[in-house]
């Protein structure tokens, strides 16, 4: 006897809260927001990873306001804008990370190498990288053709305490201007 009220209950109480009403729930205030807000960092976060490191190498911890793809020239640019606009000008990045004059002719051509691991350098600038540095740790090593020459060039976690080295084959430190 106990179950067929019981049904009967939770079926009454189950229809129950089913009938609501159709009204729908609106704000009770007025907001002047319609849009989803961005931040800078969504902004450069959206960037290739190419392009970041030419932001950051160029401007390092300037406030990107905006950054636009652009392609109405036939190729694709990307166009930064920071807060600070009389210290950072608009950047124009090729998506290769090459840094672009305002007439997207090149200014800086982008580096092209491929990242090695320690192992797979020469014994000679294996032996060179503790000498230089010998407290650094390293962070990446990447292999980097310049014309004819072979460059490694270092990267340590502390680039702030231990700024990047360029080593040819022979472990013979390089300036960067060569």
């Amino acid at each position: 006897m106990k179950s067929p009220v019981l049904l009967v209950v939770s079926l009454a109480a189950l229809l129950a809260g089913c009938a609501t009403s159709e009204k729908a729930q609106v704000a009770s205030h007025e907001t002047a927001y319609q849009k989803p807000l961005t931040s800078p960092g969504a902004l450069f976060g959206a960037l290739p990873p190419l392009v970041q490191r030419t932001v950051l190498a160029e401007v390092g911890l300037g406030e990107v306001i905006d950054a636009i793809r652009d392609s109405s020239s036939g190729r694709v640019v990307y166009k930064i804008y920071f807060r600070d606009s009389e210290v950072f000008p608009p950047l124009f990045v090729a998506p290769d990370g090459s840094v672009l004059n305002p007439d997207l002719t090149v200014a800086v051509r982008a580096r092209r190498g491929i990242q090695v691991k320690l192992a797979d350098v020469p014994a000679k600038v294996k032996k060179a990288i503790p000498e230089r540095a010998p407290a650094a740790e390293v962070s990446y090593i990447n292999k980097e053709n310049w014309g004819d020459l072979v460059v490694y060039v270092v990267t340590f976690k502390d680039e702030a305490h231990n700024p990047r080295l360029l080593f040819n084959e022979e472990g013979k430190v390089l300036d960067e201007a060569q």
